[in-house]
């Protein structure tokens, strides 16, 4: 059964992980993506969610992409206990896991049960399309990415950062342009949207 937590800012909901994954999380293996930063001046949030899980007692492998081969990362992915993957530009990450073959390995350790957690692009891929978030990422930082057809894990499409300083404006623009097109699931920093098998809901982390 799927079992996915996809929240637009991983330091401000993690307190909810425990309990949705109905386990102790201490001594868990992390396959960790920071790959969406890559193409980012502002990379502050990996080192908040490295943070996150240092806090929760889980152990981080860092994947590497333009340096491992991709069955070095299917190996770390098979064997870890969850996959996470950051925020950053979701064009850039789509394409760098098209072009290294991970998408399909993605999608076969979420339909095998294995945890995944999404932060901000992390989450939008998993949608029908990512072509809506233009607004907020900047396309031609994967000039190499031919189509924005998402994962189409989720029939939502995660509208991360509502209300925040320097992204809410462009995830309000998001809102107002595509809320008669599209199912949008808006998310404050706050808040994750946990999907389990088929069923969805937002809870959000009321100590923030």
């Amino acid at each position: 059964m799927k079992k996915m937590f996809l929240c637009s800012s991983f330091k401000d909901s993690y307190s909810l992980l425990s309990d949705f994954a109905g386990e102790s999380l201490k001594g868990k293996h992390v396959t960790f993506f920071p790959t969406a930063s890559a193409v980012e001046e502002v990379t502050h949030y990996v080192e908040a969610a490295k943070e996150a899980f240092h806090q929760l007692g889980m152990h981080l492998e860092t994947v590497q992409i333009a340096e491992q081969s991709t069955e070095e990362i299917t190996k770390m992915m098979e064997q870890n206990d969850v996959m996470y993957v950051s925020g950053g530009n979701t064009f850039y990450l789509l394409q760098e896991l098209r072009k290294h073959r991970l998408d399909d390995v993605l999608k076969e350790e979420i339909n095998k049960g294995k945890l995944y957690i999404g932060e901000s692009a992390g989450s939008i891929i998993m949608a029908p399309s990512i072509e809506y978030i233009s607004v907020m990422d900047d396309r031609q930082k994967a000039a190499e990415l031919s189509s924005c057809q998402g994962f189409n894990e989720i029939s939502y499409y995660p509208v991360p950062h509502m209300y925040n300083t320097y992204l809410g404006e462009a995830a309000q623009q998001i809102m107002e342009q595509f809320e008669q097109t599209l199912d949008l699931c808006p998310l404050t920093d706050e808040q994750v949207l946990l999907i389990t098998g088929e069923q969805a809901e937002v809870k959000s982390d009321k100590s923030s």
